[in-house]
């Protein structure tokens, strides 16, 4: 008979071999010590030992006989593999990523899975001024990161994103998500402008891919970051110049959630309004398209206040 201290080892052990796998994703190009692994992921050495050993016997990591480092190993190509069958739209967002790449020098592909966003594809080469994001690296899903998510959700999706940020969540607060996430949906798109915080922030989530669960790193973040959105005044003003961050638009699946959103970042690019409606709409035809390949759908209501 397991006891529950028995569950709760187990269960702890599970989430330390995800913790690991999901760092070497998000780091691929490194090899790393026993004891890099330890502090980064805050994890005692001797219970750090246990979780490589089980995952180097399973072909999951692979260690350097003379170096004394980790790698990833072989059997996640298989498991690669096997999950690109099963959510085939990585494969077909890739051609039209790579040709929306070729004109704008990057494109990304990301998706939420629990807290945080995911970066499941990258087709391109980033420019000097790109965002640091690459494969497998994972973002905090918290304000105002993922409203391309979120704009056609129910309230009760959009109250747990509030909450994750620190915010209260009382009428206030959704009013200025209300705020936020309209023109999204009226445009179809999100545009991202560059703030005076900007900078800091690409920095912290650079920091976070190497450091996941560093409080002091995600209490930063969270002070950096408000519900203030600027981006409206881009409709209201087509005939202004903007500092263009980033353009993202949504793909849908089949009962109306986000399946994949499409991402051109580090623009950084001066745009007119009107210059960043026809990329914008560019950057869209492209997600509609992928909807109708996948028989997606796009919810039929307004997101927030539509009750779950």
């Amino acid at each position: 008979m397991v006891t529950a201290d028995g569950r709760k080892r187990a269960a702890l052990s599970a989430s330390r071999a995800l913790g690991v796998l999901n760092y070497f994703t998000a780091n691929p190009r490194g090899s790393y010590t026993l004891a890099e692994l330890s502090a980064d992921l805050d994890v005692s050495p001797a219970s750090m030992l246990a979780v490589l050993r089980a995952l180097t016997e399973s072909g999951y990591l692979v260690r350097h006989p003379r170096h004394k480092t980790y790698d990833l190993g072989p059997a996640l190509v298989a498991a690669g593999h096997a999950a690109l069958l099963r959510h085939p739209v990585v494969g077909l967002a890739r051609p039209e990523m790579a040709r929306l790449a070729e004109r704008w020098g990057e494109c990304v592909g990301s998706v939420v899975v629990g807290q945080e966003i995911l970066i499941l594809a990258v087709e391109g080469r980033p420019t000097a001024q790109s965002h640091d994001l690459w494969l497998g690296q994972r973002l905090p899903f918290v304000p105002p990161l993922g409203q391309v998510y979120l704009a056609w959700s129910p309230q009760a999706q959009v109250d747990a994103w509030l909450a994750r940020g620190g915010h209260d969540v009382g009428d206030r607060e959704r009013a200025d998500a209300e705020a936020m996430m309209a023109p999204v949906r009226a445009r179809g798109y999100v545009v991202g402008l560059v703030g005076e915080r900007s900078q800091e922030v690409e920095l912290l989530l650079g920091q976070l891919a190497r450091r996941p669960l560093d409080v002091a790193l995600r209490a930063r973040l969270a002070d950096l970051t408000d519900l203030e959105d600027t981006s409206a005044r881009v409709d209201a003003e087509p005939d202004r110049t903007y500092h263009v961050s980033n353009l993202q638009a949504p793909v849908f699946d089949a009962d109306g959630g986000v399946a994949l959103a499409l991402t051109l970042p580090g623009l950084f690019l001066e745009l007119t309004g009107h210059e960043i409606a026809k990329l914008g709409g560019e950057l869209t035809a492209a997600a509609r398209m992928l909807t109708r390949q996948l028989s997606g759908r796009a919810p039929a209501m307004p997101g927030i206040g539509v009750s779950a």
